[in-house]
């Protein structure tokens, strides 16, 4: 595999029973490039980035990996623990140590949130919290589950601008989303 391709995907499919959700699915991901994945509720997107991080297997096809480190992974129901504060969820992610984390706090606006429950949160509150995995990766790969949904158009703003920015480092992003988005990508239809 050439030493700029991410992700090769070759003849993909996967069904659940006689139910077929996509059939002979090809792509390859290199390094500096996204892939936004559209398709209507149902056809399978959220299953795609599983069978893409190894957490279901496919029916056929082959997936090779190129990534040498850690994949970074925000799913649509952002896995915060919501009877802790919002601090707490930010030391359970291990994000304590990240220089950027206190700008990205601010940029966020939840400095004034860090001791309240994140069950009290707002959703898009919820949602600001658990990108702030996504501005702290270091990883070579970022995938991202409907990622604009329930953000404020600032936000959406400065996710697009950071993900366009990560790009320009090499990384790889795949992302689902019914949202229109500002990122350079290329768009497979499932």
């Amino acid at each position: 595999m050439n030493d700029e391709v991410i992700i090769s995907v070759d003849n993909l499919s996967y069904k659940i029973n006689e139910n077929r959700l996509f059939h002979n699915l090809s792509f390859v991901l290199k390094k500096g490039e996204a892939l936004h994945i559209v398709g209507s509720n149902g056809s399978g997107k959220s299953t795609l980035l599983r069978i893409i991080l190894g957490i279901t297997s496919q029916t056929k096809g082959t997936i090779k990996s190129n990534i040498e480190s850690q994949v970074c992974y925000l799913g649509h129901k952002n896995a915060l623990k919501n009877y802790l504060t919002l601090e707490d969820n930010i030391s359970i992610m291990e994000l304590n140590d990240i220089k950027k984390l206190q700008n990205y706090i601010e940029a966020l606006d939840l400095k004034k949130y860090m001791d309240v429950n994140v069950a009290n949160l707002s959703f898009g509150q919820q949602k600001k919290l658990a990108l702030l995995r996504i501005f702290c990766n270091e990883s070579e790969l970022i995938i991202l589950d409907e990622p604009f949904v329930g953000l404020d158009k600032i936000t959406t703003e400065l996710l697009s601008e950071f993900l366009s920015s990560e790009l320009t480092r090499g990384k790889g992003i795949i992302f689902t989303s019914h949202i229109k988005s500002s990122i350079t990508s290329n768009i497979i239809e499932i």
